[in-house]
């Protein structure tokens, strides 16, 4: 929308076909009119977690790091302007077994709450739990005060995959780089993706910005190939850290002592969901900011 304000044509292709060149990077679609090529300098490849643009061009996903799988609705709640964002770590399917994973209630502030579960890769049970029942559970099992119930949902929920931590590559190629979820940026502590979406977006942006200066393409190339860094510079550690902490949540035994001594402190549940969700102040802060955010430079990066 943004773009067509500005007073540029988005031409819309179906059944395009990608192909990578060593200057450019060719579209080809049918429209009305026939068959026509788009081409560009760079592209941003930016097209979601299935990111089929980005398969195209033969990016993979490394099988040994974690994938999340998350599932969310809408309901209409009372609660829908609250100040806080609700999580449980300690969710439950509908025999009160605890689950690998993670539930949200996300106020949206316009008579709607954002309910949503997300499951880890990490326990061997994974792939024999059906998304859809864990919802159905978490809904029952969350407060009464949120006013869940079949009654107050707005529709069947969605949810797709979610490629955690960096682990969709290469994420750059000789005129091509990879943002969003779509390059796997997705915050493994939690399962958030549009922060880190829109930082990728910008990291890359940056990058390209350099190499349009370049006077060549292959210089231009060179400098594209350090978008990869500049990602792990931002969050290699703390990925790194979050991965560790995927596969500790995904033993039972970890959760049941967290969630019997850990979430009844609130010193501990305050450093948990500033580390959990990347809260900390990067200059400056208190103490607790200052160790997560040691540990996190001190990590290396996957």
């Amino acid at each position: 929308d943004f773009v067509s304000e500005a007073g540029s044509a988005l031409p819309h292709l179906k059944g395009v076909t990608i192909r990578e060149k060593a200057e450019t990077e060719e579209a080809t679609g049918d429209r009305a009119a026939g068959d026509r090529d788009l081409l560009a300098r760079f592209v941003v490849v930016a097209d979601g977690a299935n990111s089929r643009v980005g398969r195209m061009l033969g990016t993979t996903r490394r099988r040994d790091l974690p994938l999340g799988m998350a599932l969310r609705g809408y309901y209409t709640s009372d609660r829908h302007d609250d100040p806080f964002i609700e999580s449980h770590l300690d969710i439950r399917d509908a025999e009160g077994n605890v689950v690998p994973g993670y539930g949200w209630i996300f106020p949206m502030g316009d008579g709607r709450v954002n309910v949503g579960v997300g499951l880890l890769s990490t326990d061997r049970r994974w792939k024999g739990v059906i998304t859809s029942h864990l919802m159905d559970a978490f809904v029952n099992w969350a407060p009464e005060s949120w006013g869940l119930s079949p009654e107050t949902s707005l529709g069947p929920p969605t949810g797709g995959k979610l490629p955690m931590g960096l682990s969709v590559g290469p994420r750059a190629g000789a005129n091509v780089l990879l943002a969003g979820d779509a390059a796997g940026t997705i915050n493994p502590f939690n399962g958030e993706g549009i922060a880190y979406a829109m930082e990728s977006g910008e990291i890359a942006a940056r990058i390209i910005t350099q190499a349009l200066a370049r006077p060549t393409a292959a210089s231009a190339e060179r400098v594209l190939q350090s978008y990869p860094q500049a990602l792990k510079d931002a969050y290699g550690g703390y990925y790194t850290l979050g991965r560790l902490f995927v596969e500790l949540i995904g033993k039972p035994s970890f959760m049941k002592f967290a969630t019997r001594h850990g979430i009844k402190r609130p010193a501990v549940m305050r450093f948990t969901m500033k580390f959990l969700g990347n809260l900390t102040e990067t200059h400056g802060g208190d103490a607790v900011d200052r160790l997560i955010n040691a540990v996190s430079k001190m990590t290396p990066a996957a």
